[in-house]
């Protein structure tokens, strides 16, 4: 009798292609690197439009996925809200799916800090760059010129792309601000001061090139910056520079000035970086005025949005406000819902708070140190009508030390890195 077992590779293409669009994307890395027809598939338009089309989905049925880095290595998690109001077992809606990215298995570096747009994902490490797309497979390792230091503690990176009139095709830059200290001698004496300069990577061209964009050097980005149609927006609150102090220097007294961040103005607004003209917008103004103490972080809703979240200090009111119209300096805002019977003021660390909002359920599901036990990581899921439900994520530093990073919402992308 012969055998009438039929391998996969047997299968009809269009049946291949179905299995497969079902694989967890945890596991993409692995299928693509079974055989080279699996491989192929990955780079066909219809069976990445599938695939994609079901990630979608998922998050049509308030599903989320997203980016956390534990330990140099970038993890995919599942955020799952339906049914959520019944139950008060918040662990189960929010699920840790397995290992995404490591480089250090197959490069021997270690991730220092993500930032996620479109689907592609910018990643520093001690020495260089690399952007991945997690779903296609593809990786581009860039060098930073004039490094001077490490990635992660003197430079900041942020991802976007140029969009040209009558085009689809994306062309993707990476905007680097790199933190100085010029020291000068006046008549108080030595002068310390720290400045911003900026450079453009140009993926098409693969160069750098520096850029006279420095915004007012008396403004401080606080937070994780956003990414939404292929501009980013930061947090930003105006500061004092410096102070003057006193010390003894051979045997004379001179005066010192010493750079110091000191809050001039507890309002924050919003500053936008256009990868079409690198030029950083005007300030935008948020549709609240902050106090000191106030916790406020930036969020997007499904790539189209912004939302702003607002805890006040003293009341402990919370308000969601959602945008309706985005432009480079002019974004309109609506209120999605105020909370005001909440007893918890909430930790946001201004580097990783972040939050994720169901619009249609109007509910919010933030991410923040535990203020009982600061290096506990939870999930707050709260609700318009004040209730609170918490999760314990686990501890919130990894082995180096570094909070966990946790990146909006990913969904999977079919762009190709030039």
């Amino acid at each position: 009798m012969r055998d009438s077992t039929t391998a996969i590779s047997d299968l009809p293409r269009d049946m291949v292609e179905e299995v497969i669009s079902r694989v967890p994307l945890t596991s993409l890395r692995s299928v693509r690197t079974t055989c080279k027809n699996w491989n192929s598939l990955f780079k066909t338009r219809s069976f990445t439009k599938k695939h994609i089309r079901k990630s979608r989905a998922a998050t049509k049925k308030r599903e989320f996925m997203a980016i956390t880095m534990i330990d140099s290595s970038i993890y995919l998690m599942s955020v799952n809200l339906r049914g959520i109001h019944n139950n008060n077992n918040v662990e189960s809606f929010i699920n840790r799916k397995g290992k995404f990215i490591s480089l250090n298995n197959v490069d021997g570096v270690d991730i220092s800090s993500v930032f996620h747009c479109s689907g592609l994902l910018l990643c520093t490490t001690k020495e260089r760059l690399v952007v991945l797309n997690p779903y296609r497979g593809q990786t581009r390792w860039i060098q930073p010129i004039d490094h001077g230091g490490d990635c992660r503690r003197r430079d900041m990176y942020t991802l976007g792309y140029e969009k040209k009139e009558n085009s689809r095709r994306r062309y993707h830059k990476i905007l680097r601000s790199m933190e100085t200290m010029s020291r000068s001698v006046d008549d108080y004496g030595i002068c310390d001061e720290r400045n911003r300069m900026y450079q453009i990577y140009n993926f098409k061209s693969d160069s750098w090139k520096d850029i006279d964009a420095t915004p007012n050097r008396d403004m401080r980005f606080y937070g994780r910056d956003v990414s939404l149609k292929g501009n980013t927006y930061w947090l930003v609150r105006m500061d004092t520079n410096w102070f003057r102090g006193q010390e003894r220097f051979e045997g004379q007294e001179r005066f010192v000035r010493f750079i110091e961040r000191v809050r001039d103005s507890p309002d924050f607004f919003l500053l936008c970086f256009d990868f079409t003209t690198e030029r950083f917008g005007p300030r935008i103004r948020l549709p609240f005025c902050s106090s000191i103490g106030d916790r406020v972080a930036l969020s997007s809703v499904r790539e189209k949005h912004l939302a702003v979240l607002r805890q006040q200090y003293d009341t402990l009111r919370m308000e969601i406000w959602i945008s309706s119209k985005i432009e480079p300096g002019e974004v309109s805002w609506s209120k999605l819902f105020v909370t005001k019977n909440m007893t918890t003021l909430f930790t946001f660390p201004f580097e990783h708070g972040n939050f994720f909002v169901d619009v249609r359920k109007k509910v919010v599901v933030a991410f923040a140190k535990d203020k009982e036990t600061p290096k506990r990581w939870v999930a707050c899921v709260i609700g318009e009508d004040g209730y609170l439900k918490k999760a314990d994520l686990g501890e919130s530093t990894d082995k180096h030390g570094f909070l966990v990073q946790l990146v909006c919402p990913y969904v999977p992308s079919s762009v190709k890195i030039k």
